[in-house]
């Protein structure tokens, strides 16, 4: 009888068993309302090759490491060829920002790139890469930032890399690209910022970039660059940093910057803008940053400026049409932490005026009209770090107060009357670089 029962209950257990699911551990009850996902799957990482770290390291590469102890910055700056050296890359497996710079870093070896499919920062500027290096790179589907500054790179070897899905800046500075260059650039839907100056990039070129939403763009020294060019760029209101220096725009082609709300940065230097060409400015209450070095700037363009109300960065340097009651409206930019006014008509009677700006850090006020008697407001100035004095008329009873000033780092003196025991007393203060002598 007991037998029987315990057969019995053997075969119960057995066919029990056979029910799916049978031996397994049940799954958490779900809250009503909610569905369950299913766990998210481990990424498996590749542990860099010891040996090849070892070679890079031994070569000079800089290599930086993260908490897991995987390289993920690497580079290397040399005048000698070390091509075979650079076969040792493959073994980096979680690397994402790379830079390869220097006169003997040529195309050979560069076939690695191909290697690095998480890369997001390439940096080849200053180095002998050719287009032959751009075809090792069309593949990095996850770049995102390119510099190709001071390379042998040509128009159409940007063909390569008119394809890539992320890209957002490339920096061609100092680079021999012109216009038929740019017609690689027009299918980057993701490209936000673009580095042309000293390129061979003209009206036509800039052109091309039509339909991009650039958000910073710089063009400096593009000699040929003019107003057909602004109306260019007066269509992306996504910019918010544009760079002319010593392009050929006027007072005319301004109109068009009225359109970039978005504007923070404003790069003129060189160019002849005048008030009228400013006034287009006036409604941009985003600027931060204007850069009007040796522009025809006068009184008026400048009442504009002062009216914008976040001005942190103002360089009027060279900028010898403005006078100096013209420049006493800058006490209004309360803001600003740059100011810059060498060679211009600034004088003690408008520098008063500036008794409010106690948050600038960095004032140049080289080869002005200034003396002792703006030494009270420069003593206001309790944030200022870096000073330029150079060809000013202050005394030496004027300098040794300045050594009052808390958080003053540096302090230029070149072509002044100061006297070498009053340097020697600045030299003294802790953690000030006086500055005695000018190239």
């Amino acid at each position: 009888m007991k037998s029987r029962f315990l057969l019995n209950f053997v075969l119960i257990a057995a066919l029990a068993c056979l029910v799916p699911g049978c031996g397994k551990e049940s799954p958490a009850p779900v809250a009503p309302g909610t569905t369950s996902s299913p766990p998210t799957p481990a990424v498996s990482v590749t542990p860099d090759d010891e040996a090849a770290v070892a070679a890079l390291s031994d070569a000079g590469f800089i290599l930086t490491k993260n908490a897991d102890g995987m390289v993920t910055e690497c580079s290397k700056n040399t005048d000698e060829d070390i091509s075979v050296t650079l076969a040792h890359l493959a073994g980096l497996h979680s690397v994402q920002s790379l830079r390869l710079s220097g006169p003997a870093m040529g195309d050979t070896g560069m076939e690695v790139l191909a290697e690095f499919a998480g890369l997001k920062r390439l940096d080849l500027s200053d180095s002998a890469i050719t287009d032959e290096t751009l075809q090792h790179v069309s593949g990095l589907q996850n770049l995102e930032v390119l510099g190709l500054r001071r390379t042998g790179v040509t128009d159409s070897g940007l063909a390569a890399i008119s394809g890539l899905p992320k890209v957002r800046a490339i920096d061609l500075r100092n680079s021999n690209i012109t216009d038929d260059g740019l017609t690689h650039f027009s299918g980057l839907s993701t490209l936000t910022d673009l580095q042309l100056e000293k390129s061979k990039a003209t009206d036509t070129g800039v052109a091309k970039l039509k339909g991009l939403s650039l958000k910073s763009i710089n063009l400096n020294y593009c000699t040929s660059v003019s107003d057909p060019s602004l109306e260019v760029l007066g269509g992306m209101p996504t910019l918010e940093s544009v760079q002319l220096d010593y392009t050929k725009i006027t007072d005319e082609g301004m109109a068009a910057v009225a359109s970039l709300k978005k504007l923070k940065r404003l790069r003129i230097r060189g160019a002849d803008i005048t008030g009228e060409g400013l006034a287009h400015i006036a409604d941009l209450t985003g600027l931060q940053r204007l850069e009007l070095r040796d522009t025809s700037l006068d009184d008026s363009g400048l009442e504009t400026i002062c009216s914008l109300p976040n001005v942190t960065y103002l360089d009027i340097s060279e900028c010898r049409v403005v006078s100096a009651e013209g420049m006493k409206s800058i006490g209004k930019l309360a803001g600003l932490t740059y100011l810059g006014f060498w060679e211009t008509k600034l004088n003690d009677d408008a520098f008063a005026m500036f008794s409010e700006l106690v948050n600038i850090e960095e004032l140049d006020l080289k080869a002005t009209q200034i003396t002792d008697t703006s030494v009270p407001v420069l003593l206001k100035m309790q944030q200022l770090r870096k000073l330029n004095l150079a060809g000013t008329n202050l005394s030496d009873d004027g300098f040794k107060q300045l050594a009052g000033l808390p958080a003053l780092q540096e302090l230029n003196v070149a072509n002044t009357n100061i006297g070498f025991d009053v340097v020697d007393e600045l030299n003294a203060k802790d953690g000030l670089t006086v500055i005695e002598f000018e190239n």
